[in-house]
């Protein structure tokens, strides 16, 4: 089924994509949904989870028997705010006692790629990110800085140790990490189950969605030393039939999601702010998101990266959301600075070359009601003027003004004429996504600290923005436009 509108080069714009929900997502993951009138200890009280949620995406495009979630994307499991240049896929198996798992496969002709591995609830329990990766003997790792993009041998191999990581999981990952080649897989509490994602982002101009290359393959060694691969790997995992509970348990109900938006005495353009002023708030945790609805609360309520339950977030990346009316203009126009970044998709045969970014995307997406996107465009899909400026802009596609395009110098998003994804159809939530950001790009999201320090940190990466009542207002800044 299809909850977002995507634009026909599927390679390029990739099919707008999902975080992976790989060990099953539970009541706890929404504990903070309690009513906004309850008083703030009551927060972590457990609510029920949604009945009637979509079901995990078993063997699609890609897949395979480890490998065994997804591909996911918009077009057929829309959830947790996805972003529109990626595919993710999931395995999930039973650590097998005295067993070594290791993943064998090739770096992929793309932007980006990583594993995450989660528990339960959806925390990050470590992240590794390609660059580190350190390349088998006699192939390269092309994600390198000096490394040809295109280089031909370029196999890796991957440990999944069953323990958990001897370091804390860093939530402002920068891009000099220090190289390795095991991802620590095991959840706190001896969890026997295991989940990983592997993303890929951005594949090369004409390959597929796994960027050209099969997803790595399991190599199970027994402890008596016996190894074993493809489909007796997975039968002795159980990767093809590990249980899950339902993923939907991320979501809000109906009774939930009206509680906080539906709240008395607030105005009918709630949670945006009163005059289209903007209110860009970095992720922190799931409390501190929902507190967008509860404004009387504590600002450092939940003001921690770390607490990432329920996300299953792509710890690489970090982000703004500022929420958005069409009762303050059909047009919402976003004017700021990109920092730099790597020119992939025409440019297959490049050297890597370092960059402030590794990737930045601006998204709209519906509300914690669903968890849905609608569209996004990525960097290398947003015309620059001169310093880095940009000018997106986002409406519904009826809206659409005549200027909106890159010839003009606008990015244009569409703006989901579903809205909260509820009763409100005018609700927005713009979010501008941060990949691995250099050690010396100063800017980037990874280095916000505390609610309200986002321009101070950001400058003017995080954008000024302005409502236009409609396409006729926009159009008259002409093209190029103004």
């Amino acid at each position: 089924m299809i909850f977002g509108s995507r634009r026909a080069d599927s390679t390029h714009r990739s099919s707008g994509l999902r975080k992976l929900l790989i060990a099953g997502v539970v009541a706890a993951a929404i504990s903070v949904a309690a009513a906004p009138a309850a008083p703030a200890s009551s927060a972590s009280s457990a609510v029920a989870p949604v009945a009637d949620g979509p079901d995990l995406l078993y063997g699609g495009t890609g897949s395979t028997c480890f490998w065994h979630v997804g591909a996911i994307g918009v077009e057929d499991y829309n959830i947790a705010y996805p972003d529109a240049g990626a595919h993710y896929w999931g395995a999930i198996w039973t650590h097998v006692p005295g067993s070594t798992l290791r993943l064998k496969g090739q770096f992929p002709y793309a932007r980006y790629t990583s594993l995450n591995a989660y528990d339960r609830l959806g925390a990050i329990q470590d992240t590794i990110s390609d660059f580190q990766w350190n390349p088998d003997k006699g192939s390269s790792n092309p994600f390198r800085v000096g490394v040809r993009r295109d280089v031909a041998r370029r196999n890796y191999t991957l440990t999944l140790s069953p323990g958990q990581s001897p370091v804390a999981f860093d939530p402002n990952r920068r891009s000099n990490l220090p190289a390795r080649n095991t991802i620590y897989t095991e959840p706190a509490g001896g969890d026997t189950i295991r989940g990983i994602a592997i993303r890929v982002y951005i594949p090369n101009k004409g390959k597929n969605i796994e960027g050209g290359v099969s997803l790595p393959k399991p190599e199970l060694t027994l402890a008596d030393g016996t190894v074993l691969t493809g489909q007796a790997a997975c039968a002795a995992l159980g990767s093809e039939t590990a249980q899950t509970l339902d993923p939907s348990a991320l979501l809000l109900s109906a009774e939930q999601y009206d509680a906080l938006r539906y709240q008395p005495g607030k105005p009918d353009y709630f949670p945006a702010l009163a005059g289209g002023k903007a209110n860009w708030r970095t992720q922190y945790n799931r409390t501190y998101l929902l507190n967008l609805y509860r404004p009387e609360a504590d600002p450092m309520q939940g003001a921690t990266k770390l607490g990432q339950a329920g996300f299953f977030p792509n710890g690489d990346n970090q982000y703004v959301r500022n929420a958005i009316n069409r009762k303050f203009g059909k047009i919402y126009a976003l004017r700021g600075k990109i920092g730099t970044t790597a020119k992939t998709f025409t440019n297959p045969k490049g050297k890597w070359k370092a960059t402030d970014l590794r990737y930045q995307s601006f998204c709209m997406n519906e509300s914690p009601k669903t968890t849905r996107v609608m569209d996004c465009v990525y960097d290398e899909e947003v015309p620059l003027r001169a310093g880095g400026k940009y000018l997106v802009v986002t409406s519904r596609a009826v809206d659409k003004p005549k200027n909106a395009t890159a010839k003009c110098g606008v990015a244009w998003i569409e703006w989901s004429p579903r809205g909260d994804g509820g009763t409100d159809t005018n609700f927005g939530w713009m979010q501008i996504r941060n990949m691995l950001p250099s050690a010396g790009f100063k800017h980037a999201i990874q280095g916000t600290k505390k609610p309200g320090d986002e321009k101070k940190v950001l400058g003017e990466h995080l954008p000024d923005s302005k409502y236009y009542k409609d396409k006729k207002a926009f159009e008259k800044l002409g093209c190029p436009a103004k």
